[in-house]
């Protein structure tokens, strides 16, 4: 089986997630072209506070390279159908696949939905193969790393970009092996006992 068949084969077996309680949604895999018509449309809903930064790259045959790797784009939606937010991710490298945006509309974001979600993108990633999951959030963005921190990823680093300002880099491992191997490299040693 190649991995697109292994990737049809997942995606019918783990979407759309059906979202609990009797005002049940979905989260369901799209295309690109919908994910950004939808995306578009509660953008300034989810984050009032900022514009999206503008996606105009200058190489057309970079874009079309880069459209190759694995993506997911996950719309999540309400019971009468309504988007009311998103992941979006793809893959960084043949182990580790990169999240790189999510939102939920605030009156949303109490009922937990996107950690269901998240709880299903992670079994969904694991299931195709991957070993690690990354994501990169500003610092003052405690609602997003809280969550995943809940979920079992740690702080790997800090960037600086042009388009996004100070980012925090976080990792997700499926593999304790991974983990232990992270833990032992970045750990602290313990701190001596007093006398």
């Amino acid at each position: 089986m190649n991995f697109q068949e292994k990737l049809e084969d997942a995606r019918r077996r783990f979407f759309p997630i059906r979202l609990p309680g009797k005002n049940s949604g979905a989260g369901l895999c799209v295309d690109e072209a919908t994910f950004r018509e939808a995306v578009t449309e509660i953008y300034a809903d989810v984050f009032p506070e900022r514009d999206a930064y503008p996606y105009n790259p200058k190489s057309p045959e970079l874009v079309q390279e880069y459209s190759g790797l694995h993506a997911e784009r996950i719309l999540i939606e309400n019971s009468e159908g309504k988007v009311v937010g998103w992941l979006k991710g793809r893959m960084e490298d043949p182990t580790t696949f990169y999240l790189g945006t999510s939102g939920l509309l605030p009156e949303y974001r109490v009922q937990r939905l996107a950690a269901l979600v998240y709880s299903r993108l992670l079994e969904y990633l694991e299931d195709l193969g991957y070993e690690r999951v990354t994501s990169q959030h500003h610092p003052h963005n405690r609602a997003a790393m809280i969550l995943q921190l809940k979920y079992g990823f740690a702080f790997e680093g800090m960037s600086l970009d042009e388009r996004w300002g100070p980012m925090v880099k976080m990792v997700y491992f499926f593999d304790g092996d991974r983990r232990a191997e992270f833990e032992r490299r970045f750990g602290f040693e313990q701190y001596p006992k007093g006398p």
